[in-house]
């Protein structure tokens, strides 16, 4: 019992070992992981989106401007409150300064010393604090409209080049596929023209053939290197970070909607419409607040100040009472402000109407290239069945020599070419969707379906 006890303590001992440094490299591994920060390396879309909507530069920048349109609607409204104006100063002057000649027997003072607090209260100025504050608050909220429209335009950019790079790592696993097949069938086909079976054409055409698979594998991985940095700088990350993606293409292709409901949709919910309507009520403003120089301004004026002489004692003062301003000639500054005020109006009202012309004409455009990828996925999946079975049959025939070189050649190529086309449209079909919903003001598509190379088959 004794010797049985001894060598279970001495059993947990040694694997007490044995676990206590595996738990030392496991916490200093996750203690690595969280000093360097998020992995990039399996992100999703949803995750992209996420990063850009924190990282990416002209989001940011597009977000503190509000700031300063924030900043411009306080000093616009400070106008409505009194301006309150703390003055000091002390003098010396010569005491005879008033005497005939310079000369005088009466001396006068000659240290002054001054201090006094004065207000001004505006209570009327032709309405150009209220439209000017009108105007700033109307541009707040144009920026904030500015703000959700580069949102949307960022995560489209993103999710572009997001779907860019999973078509590139698919037309690599194509590449890959199209080489080892090619491959084979020069073995082949070295094989028969050894026994003397095929020609010595023959033989060349099958190394060509690799030669062009291997130069498309070349192609499609630099396409994958130059998608990747895309998608980095997109989302704003840091040159030295590696990233890396998760999902594959789309695997459902639903009918959009019709053009008519979604233009209707755009005009209620696109932001880039909101900020122009907002922009245009701005400029009605602005435009309101330059016509108030034509009005005089009257304001409510108060001080009260203590005056020391050297001669006259300390003697405070006071004043209080309405004053009228009105600038009867300026040399036609009120009206070249106003004119100015209106011309940016007018111009406001034609940057609207040729913005909703484009617009309509680029959802238009984007529904197209998702209706079109959406009948092409589906054309390009029976295209896809037959270059198999095609491909299949030729090769089977081809090894009992009922086939030419050529006839495999041929499928293969084929074969290839119909895969590339099915993924360029699976691609071009998120795509499309994603522009579709920012033009529209949703945003890019992110809760499609999108799991590995499922999409491709």
């Amino acid at each position: 019992m004794i010797i049985l006890c001894k060598f279970k303590i001495v059993s947990l001992l040694r694997g007490w070992r044995l676990i206590l440094p595996i738990a030392a490299v496991l916490i200093l591994w996750v203690g690595n992981t969280a000093a360097t920060g998020q992995n990039y390396q399996a992100l999703s879309l949803e995750d992209c989106l996420a990063i850009a909507r924190e990282q990416n530069p002209v989001l940011t920048g597009s977000r503190e401007k509000v700031q300063e349109m924030v900043a411009d609607y306080q000093a616009a409204r400070s106008k409505f409150f009194p301006r309150l104006l703390l003055l000091s100063f002390y003098a010396r002057q010569p005491p005879n300064r008033f005497g005939i000649g310079g000369n005088s027997n009466v001396e006068l003072f000659k240290r002054e010393s001054y201090t006094a607090v004065t207000g001004k209260q505006i209570i009327f100025d032709g309405l150009k604090t209220y439209y000017n504050t009108q105007a700033a608050r109307f541009g707040t909220q144009a920026q904030k409209q500015e703000v959700q429209r580069t949102a949307d335009e960022v995560a489209f950019t993103v999710a572009e080049a997001f779907y860019r790079l999973v078509e590139g790592k698919e037309n690599l696993q194509v590449a890959q596929e199209a080489l080892k097949e090619r491959q084979e069938f020069a073995k082949l086909t070295e094989a028969f023209f050894q026994a003397g079976k095929v020609t010595r054409l023959d033989n060349l055409r099958a190394q060509s053939q690799v030669s062009d698979a291997e130069q498309a594998r070349v192609e499609a991985a630099n396409a994958i290197i130059l998608a990747r940095e895309i998608l980095a700088r997109t989302m704003g990350l840091n040159e030295r970070v590696q990233v890396d993606i998760k999902a594959g293409l789309p695997r459902e292709f639903t009918p959009a909607a019709e053009v008519a409901s979604l233009w209707q949709e755009a005009l209620k919910t696109n932001p880039e419409i909101k900020r122009l309507d907002l922009e245009i009520a701005q400029g009605q403003s602005a435009t309101n607040a330059a016509r108030g120089g034509y009005f005089p301004e009257v304001s409510l004026q108060a001080a009260s100040d203590v005056r020391h002489r050297d001669l006259g004692g300390t003697k405070p003062e006071w004043l209080a009472g309405v004053f009228m301003e009105y600038p009867f000639f300026e040399g036609g500054l009120t009206r070249a402000q106003v004119a100015k005020a209106s011309s940016q109006y007018r111009q406001l009202l034609e940057k609207k109407r040729d913005r909703l012309n484009s617009l309509k004409a680029d959802l238009t455009s984007a529904w197209k290239d998702q209706e079109n990828s959406r009948q092409g996925v589906s054309t390009a999946r029976q295209t896809l069945l037959s270059n198999e079975e095609a491909y299949a049959s030729a090769t089977s025939l081809y090894r009992y020599g009922k086939a030419t070189a050529l006839d495999v050649l041929t499928a293969q190529v084929e074969l290839t070419r119909s895969r590339l086309s099915l993924i360029s449209y699976q691609a071009a079909y998120g795509i499309g969707q994603a522009r579709v919903q920012q033009l529209v003001g949703r945003g890019p598509a992110t809760t499609a379906v999108i799991k590995g190379r499922e999409g491709t088959k």
